[in-house]
């Protein structure tokens, strides 16, 4: 009868040791993965704020805005000019700080606060109504083809009408001329432009995140089950004060070393699933341009999880090692 019993204790002892694990992956996974934060930090350090102004020029392009709308300097930008004219026109910290706005979004949506992804384009607006955004359509005229005769004909004609110039590189004498008239154009495209755009939305039918909230449930609850293994454990075999100590400390100690060896050595191997994971199911959740930092985002996810991981599987195996160890003296003394 007492083999039976410590065998069965021996085997809720694993079941404890695996879901523990588990558990400690999944707990930190549904904590670190699923705020902004976490990524903020990575990308601060990665090209993610480099590529913004890609991503913007994009969304004013393809958005539903007529481009034809804009004034005539800015009707015919590409988006590689939108992009280079969004490089000249925002500093790197205001890129940063609508980068973080776009992630704050992203995750925002993600977790079923809001129903889009939008980025904030009112800092845009702001530089493009101040000399920043002036002398930022100056440069972009420079590297243009120079005004041929006819055009610069044009320009000076419709100075006196319109007031639209032409997409082209002024000579000298004309910029004193164009500046004011290039001052009041930026200031009717920045009132065009939406204070903000939409880069995703939640479908009107099957959206797939309540079934990613269900799962991040499941995340949540997963301590639940190595606590019950354990509670099971104990039921069997602790018969006294050192059976406590030498049936807890030993599961204890095996599962934090595992966890612990894990955060060291397991970083190749998780990022390369969570990219996979990735790749399979981002564009499910996310908007398309994130598809081009999987790698950035497995990263993150990486450094995030195992970090936090390997301290907690430290202490659970330095709890576990006290715990034999003082159950180990017990027996000793008796023993004497």
């Amino acid at each position: 009868m007492d083999t039976l019993r410590k065998t069965t204790a021996a085997f809720f002892a694993i079941l404890f040791i695996v879901t523990a694990v588990l558990a400690l992956l999944l707990f930190n996974f549904d904590r670190k993965a699923f705020t902004a934060q976490t990524y903020q930090e990575a990308f601060a350090r990665e090209d993610f704020y480099n590529k913004l102004p890609g991503m913007m020029a994009k969304a004013i392009t393809t958005s539903d805005s007529n481009n034809g709308q804009l004034p005539m300097v800015m009707q015919n930008m590409s988006e590689a000019a939108w992009e280079d004219f969004l490089r000249a026109l925002l500093p790197p910290e205001a890129l940063q700080a609508m980068g973080d706005d776009v992630l704050n979004s992203s995750f925002s949506y993600l977790n079923m606060e809001t129903d889009s992804v939008q980025v904030n384009l009112t800092p845009l607006k702001a530089a493009m109504m101040s000399d920043t955004g002036t002398q930022a359509v100056l440069s972009l005229l420079a590297t243009q083809p120079d005004c041929t005769l006819v055009q610069i004909a044009q320009i000076t004609m419709n100075l006196l009408s319109s007031g639209e110039v032409a997409f082209c590189n002024p000579p000298a004498d004309l910029q004193p001329l164009i500046t004011p008239v290039i001052a009041g154009q930026m200031q009717l495209a920045a009132s065009i432009i939406p204070d903000q755009v939409e880069l995703a939305a939640a479908p009107p039918q099957n959206d797939p995140r309540p079934r990613l909230q269900t799962i991040r449930f499941m995340m949540r609850l997963s301590p639940i089950l190595p606590l019950f293994f354990l509670l099971t454990l104990t039921i069997f075999a602790v018969r006294s004060f050192k059976d406590w100590l030498n049936w807890w400390g030993v599961p204890f100690f095996i599962s934090g070393f595992t966890v612990f060896i894990m955060g060291i050595l397991g970083a190749p191997v998780f990022s390369a699933i969570f990219q996979r994971i990735l790749v399979n199911r981002l564009p499910v959740y996310l908007p398309s341009f994130l598809l081009d930092f999987t790698s950035n985002l497995a990263s993150a996810m990486v450094k995030a999880l195992l970090i936090p991981i390997m301290w907690q599987g430290a202490l659970l195996a330095v709890i576990g090692v006290v715990m034999a160890g003082i159950g180990f003296l017990i027996k000793e003394n008796k023993a004497v």
